[in-house]
């Protein structure tokens, strides 16, 4: 304790509202016995009385000024004392008692249901605050210690702070009360409305930032919530996303999600099948609730979906086994799935991932059908001295080169790609982990291959930057593995239907050996038209959406 006798205090606090003392009250200390925490002032407004600290108690050294002035006092104080300073310290005691009433009101009003009716409630709350609703506003608690303490008989003979003193310090009081109510109950609403419980940050998720190899949260209509829960959905399902399929999330996930997906379709089914059990024969509850929803059940490792009923088709069965890595597409291709925002979800099944670390992997823009760790290794400065020669590059990290790149010439004018000499900053752990992780059609590759591969991006992408500007454009032609046949420019880039259909049959006729014709788009290639070396060209072109 700070107190000495004969400093002029102001009570903020005080532990029996019954007493006559009411909060701003000033008087002189006697005596302090600091082991005990006690102190004895002698009270302008009435007799001397003893305060326990520890008891909850609790004054304010104040400035010793002139106390019948109206303004606030900022000169003649003790030193390092001022009249903000006394501001200050009782706004401090509103926040504490705001937060403590917040706390009572939070255990009365939500309780620990966080997934039943205490989400409708820290929905309407939240909005209210929000909106700064008056009907809301006024359920939340008041300062009444405040008002009680401020109100009933003045003592005979008593002395109170001038008007202008005493609304400064109730002004302090309730300023710090009503934020830490508010701020209080907003954070336990907001903890309640959050699908994980804990007010995590999930911008990083938000479906505007899922792209391909990144971890998303989705879901689908059939998860859509009914009544007044306080979420749009009842569950989202963590996956990486790995395609798209008419505009709708083509995603993988664990086993542990793809059991939840399972068990709330069987739910879904089951509140159908209630729904229908009033007007529906029990023979016919099962297929009319086939008629609108699949079966998935489990078959060892296997998930059987049985959509033979829903399609009219008796061999729609489909067995979906887990991928190399372990992982499930759930009904990939077929059902519309999509990203969704985390906050809209009641529950989130799967682990999420950090921020920073939801991308799992990136597609390559130009080189087809490749996928790499999101590690910003490049390629460049690539020099050919000459014909067959080989070549020589660097790689780089983060655009810092870090090894350089020598590809020898070998028979059939074919180079091999290697490393050779590395600078301080290579870290070769780093590299094999990122060579491990690069996929080429679903195959691991090796060093080379990815050396190649880097290279070709980056030389591609330059070359279809530069001509950008030019309002010209890319084709090329790939064969049936997916390498790069041709590249040809196109000048001007076709601007309509009738420009890519003179195109298509420009290219229909050439391309031997080729297998399809894609176009650069300015993001991405896309399907063009078939070559005719395409078995496939006679049955039609394939989506002109779908990606390289």
């Amino acid at each position: 304790m700070s107190y000495q006798p004969g400093q002029r205090v102001a009570l903020a606090r005080i532990a029996e509202p019954a007493t006559d003392l009411r909060i701003g009250d000033e008087g002189t200390i006697l005596t302090v016995d600091h082991d005990q925490q006690h102190v004895t002032v002698a009270w302008d407004q009435g007799p001397a009385r003893t305060m326990r600290l520890r008891g909850g108690d609790e004054l304010i050294v104040i400035p010793a000024a002139d106390q019948t002035l109206a303004e606030p006092v900022t000169s003649g104080c003790r030193p390092g004392i001022t009249w903000p300073d006394v501001l200050g310290a009782l706004r401090t005691v509103g926040t504490a008692d705001g937060s403590a009433a917040a706390e009572r009101w939070r255990q009365d009003a939500l309780g620990a249901d966080i997934t039943g009716p205490a989400t409708a409630i820290a929905g309407r709350i939240l909005a209210g605050i929000r909106d700064n609703d008056p009907a809301i506003l006024a359920t939340l608690p008041a300062a009444t210690g405040w008002a009680t303490q401020q109100t009933g008989h003045q003592p005979a003979g008593g002395t109170r702070l001038p008007g202008e003193r005493r609304r400064q310090l109730e002004a302090a009081y309730l300023e710090g009360f009503v934020d830490a109510v508010i701020g209080t109950i907003a954070v336990a609403c907001h903890r309640i409305l959050h699908p994980t419980g804990d007010d995590g940050d999930l911008s990083h998720l938000h479906p505007d930032r899922v792209t391909l190899g990144s971890v998303g949260v989705f879901s689908g209509d059939w998860n859509a919530a009914d009544g007044d829960t306080g979420f749009p959905l009842t569950a989202g399902y963590v996956g990486t996303l790995l395609d798209r399929w008419n505009g709708w999330a083509v995603f993988a996930c664990t086993r542990t999600v793809a059991e939840a997906i399972v068990a709330d379709l069987q739910q879904d089914r089951d509140a159908r099948r209630m729904a229908y059990a009033a007007g529906t024969p029990e023979t016919d509850l099962d297929r009319k609730v086939d008629e609108e929803c699949p079966r998935l059940s489990w078959d060892g490792d296997a998930i059987v979906a049985d959509s033979a009923v829903q399609t009219g088709d008796p061999e729609a069965i489909e067995r979906i086994t887990p991928r190399p890595d372990g992982r499930y597409v759930v009904m990939g291709w077929s059902w519309c799935w999509e990203a969704v925002d985390p906050y809209d979800c009641a529950r989130i099944v799967g682990d999420l991932p950090e921020p920073g670390r939801e991308q799992e992997w990136v597609l390559l823009t130009h080189v087809p059908y490749t996928v790499v760790a999101p590690d910003p290794y490049t390629a460049g400065n690539r020099h050919t001295p000459g014909p067959d020669l080989g070549y020589t590059a660097e790689l780089r990290l983060g655009g810092v080169p870090v090894a350089a790149i020598t590809a020898a010439p070998v028979p059939a004018a074919a180079a091999t790609a290697r490393l050779t000499a590395v600078t301080g900053r290579f870290d070769a752990a780093r590299w094999q982990a990122y060579v491990a992780g690069a996929r080429r059609c679903g195959e691991p590759m090796t060093e080379s291959g990815v050396l190649d591969a880097l290279i070709q991006e980056a030389e591609l992408g330059a070359e279809a930057a530069s001509i950008a500007p030019t309002g010209d454009t890319l084709v090329r032609l790939l064969d049936d593995t997916g390498a790069i046949r041709e590249v040809r420019r196109v000048s001007p880039a076709p601007a309509g239907a009738q420009d890519y259909a003179a195109l298509r049959g420009r290219l229909a006729a050439v391309g031997a050996g080729g297998w399809v014709w894609q176009i650069f788009n300015g993001r991405g290639w896309r399907h063009l038209t078939n070559a005719t070396s395409n078995p496939q060209a006679a049955a039609g072109d394939p989506d002109p959406g779908a990606a390289s």
